[in-house]
């Protein structure tokens, strides 16, 4: 297929997505978002649920539009500007830190912006310094220049508010992310065999970059030995639930599942996030547990409290490699979220049979939420765009529509989240996303099977489980 052809069958795919996109914000009177303004647009707000048919539009469009630039941009400006990647994430971890969207918005008009000598002052950063990271920014999104010299929020910034996800996942997990990742390279190339073809936990770049002989994650690591570490993550892993949660809470039937169980019990579910996501879409669930180790506990207590939902969502400490100390007591819906994905199929294996053995008597079930990766492979043969969003209107149920001619089955930069998941397990952890294959051979050594993986909004699937 010639190029002229890939070109015009992307731009079609985008056109229609376009369409369908702007079609759902007059449907629901809503104005299309805008780059000239501070203020947030309704469709950022963590509670927006997008219909099906928004989403969809929305995914497509981002993969049109990314496999267009890939094929236009030269190949050899796209390899001089890769470290715009690294210096756009030092920016954002520079504006957290200094609470940037709060020194704007209190800004006396926060769209017109505030100067850089005053932002200067107020963020005690030298103005040339902050003036030339506030004007990368800009260019990147995350913040306006309505007239030189004078910066303002955009609507992306909000996302980077104080205590927001975005917050969270910038000042919590770029820390950690960028020190063991600038060993990545370091680790996979070791001179030393046994080092660089290591898949155990004690010989990754994340023991290079902190020399320590630890493993991250368990209950004799680093977040044991050093608890502070533990909530940061935690606090960051928290955050990138915004990617997933809504998709979780919404897109599979959780009602019907645990309607008739005792609770539903998160097993290394970390600071309650899941949870409290999970007991707000779904008042008639009355009973939510979270297990896992000591030292989140008081962070888990704090967060479920300030959601309100202390009297629903309790926490108890686990050790997911020990036995469940729910076992025997009742009935209940095991839920393991992004934890299986931090361990080698063997491991991975080891924390299932512990949970195994609740499901044994009959009377409970096991979902796993993670991602299931696709390959990036691309199909000339599918249907288009326009005919697969057309299937979708007026329709409130969720179901995927089929990657159109030309886009990777994952949709490209829909599903980077996952893919820079995975290079960040490595780095941390020698584990993986899985695929269907690697998730399904890790449960049989378990001895379990796949029985369902349904897709959600969001870039994970929840895969139901039985005993094999």
């Amino acid at each position: 297929m010639s190029s002229t052809s890939e070109i015009s069958s992307l731009l079609e795919t985008l056109t229609a997505s376009i369409e369908v996109f702007k079609a759902e914000l007059v449907r629901q009177q809503l104005p299309e978002p805008s780059l000239r303004t501070s203020k947030p647009h309704p469709i950022d707000d963590p509670s927006y649920i997008p219909s099906p048919a928004m989403y969809e539009a929305r995914r497509l469009a981002v993969g049109s539009l990314n496999c267009l630039k890939l094929i236009i941009e030269n190949p050899a400006e796209a390899a001089l500007s890769i470290h715009a990647d690294i210096e756009e994430v030092q920016g954002l971890r520079v504006s957290t830190q200094v609470d940037l969207h709060q020194v704007l918005e209190s800004a006396a008009d926060p769209d017109s912006g505030e100067s850089i000598e005053t932002i200067a002052i107020k963020t005690k950063i030298h103005p040339l310094k902050l003036g030339a990271v506030l004007r990368f920014l800009a260019y990147r999104g995350w913040y306006r220049e309505p007239r030189p010299g004078h910066f303002a929020n955009s609507r992306r910034s909000h996302a980077l508010k104080k205590d927001s996800p975005g917050y969270h996942v910038v000042h919590n997990l770029c820390d950690l992310g960028y020190k063991y990742t600038a060993k990545l390279p370091e680790a996979l190339t070791h001179p030393d065999e046994s080092f660089r073809m290591a898949l155990d936990v004690t010989h990754t770049a994340f023991n290079l970059a902190y020399d320590t002989d630890l493993p991250f994650f368990g209950p004799e690591s680093w977040t044991s030995k050093y608890p502070a570490d533990a909530q940061t993550f935690a606090l960051g892993m928290g955050g990138m639930g915004a990617g997933s949660n809504n998709g979780v809470a919404y897109d599979f039937p959780w009602v019907d599942i645990a309607k008739d169980k005792d609770a539903v019990v998160d097993v290394g579910g970390g600071q309650g996030t899941l949870c409290c996501t999970l007991a707000a879409a779904h008042p008639e669930l009355k009973n939510f547990i979270v297990q896992d180790i000591p030292a989140l506990q008081g962070p888990a207590d704090k967060y479920i409290a300030s959601q309100g939902l202390s009297d629903r969502v309790k926490f108890e400490v686990q050790d997911f490699f020990q036995p469940n100390r729910r076992q025997g007591t009742g009935s209940y819906v095991f839920v393991i979220q992004k934890v299986l994905h931090d361990w080698s199929d063997e491991d991975g294996a080891k924390i299932l049979r512990q949970i195994r053995e609740c499901l044994l008597d009959g009377k409970s079930s096991l979902v796993i939420i993670d991602p299931v990766l696709s390959p990036a492979t691309i199909s000339s043969e599918a249907p288009s765009a326009k005919e697969s969003l057309a299937a979708l209107q007026g329709k409130d149920r969720y179901e995927p529509v089929q990657p159109p001619p030309l886009l990777p089955h994952d949709f490209g930069d829909n599903w980077m989240i996952a893919h820079t998941v995975n290079i960040a397990l490595l780095g941390l952890c020698n584990a993986f996303e899985r695929t269907y294959a690697s998730m399904d051979n890790m449960l049989t050594l378990a001895g379990l099977s796949i029985k369902k993986v349904n897709a959600t909004r969001g870039y994970v699937q929840l895969t139901e489980v039985e005993v094999s």
